[in-house]
């Protein structure tokens, strides 16, 4: 599973909780992971700076396996060819024919993942955004990972750096495992599920735990990890 670099832009990512709660309640919770924080620093998510999610998952598929820069360029391309703005919207992509498209750099996958993703918008079938709150994590996760090109770590990721959810657990997410092994000094990276279950004393702040398990990669000198 991927753990490559989420996209970022800037440092104003909408929590959905009280960060500093959920630090306090993480150290009384799990001493070691206290330290950890301690060391890191404040719980500073970034977001992708995407105007809604939509479009946020149009950049994720985008950059996906690409580097930062690379996706940034090709990102830059797609929206300037669809010629609206940051927010072309799913009726501009359909719109657009497949030339176009991929002279801006989209692979033929990727491409085949915007028009299904714009085609389920149309649809009416992805939930509706002026209420996104009221979708659990869960249902978020089987509607949108059900798309063409975008898989479960995807909407993870947009859970936790777009929608600011605090208990997000991205249990294949290498990075996190690598991070788990370091921190809790076990010789062998743990296996998703043992992840899992692991992770229930962070309930219910399990994405700032995940991002600290990031944190602690990137002390090592490791790969940048989402942010």
């Amino acid at each position: 599973m991927s753990s490559a670099t989420h996209p970022t832009a800037s440092r104003d990512t909408r929590l959905a909780f009280d960060a500093d709660a959920a630090v306090a309640h993480l150290t009384a919770a799990d001493p070691v992971l206290g330290a950890l924080m301690q060391r890191a620093g404040p719980y500073r998510p970034s977001t992708n700076a995407a105007p809604d999610v939509f479009h946020s998952l149009v950049r994720a598929i985008v950059y996906q396996q690409l580097s930062g820069k690379a996706a940034g360029t090709i990102h830059a391309r797609l929206l300037a060819a669809l010629n609206n703005g940051d927010s072309p919207g799913a009726a501009a992509i359909q719109a657009t024919d497949d030339a176009t498209l991929r002279g801006a750099g989209l692979s033929a996958n990727k491409l085949a993942g915007l028009r299904a993703l714009a085609a389920a918008q149309l649809a009416g079938e992805l939930p509706d955004e002026t209420h996104i709150d009221e979708y659990d994590d869960a249902e978020l996760i089987q509607r949108y990972a059900a798309i063409r090109g975008i898989g479960r770590w995807t909407v993870e990721m947009l859970l936790m750096f777009h929608l600011g959810r605090p208990d997000v657990m991205p249990i294949h997410d290498l990075g996190v495992r690598k991070g788990y092994a370091l921190t809790y000094g076990l010789d062998d990276l743990p296996k998703p599920k043992a992840l899992e279950a692991a992770g229930e004393i962070w309930r219910p702040y399990r994405s700032v735990a995940c991002w600290y398990m990031w944190r602690a990669l990137e002390a090592e000198g490791a790969t940048p990890q989402p942010q």
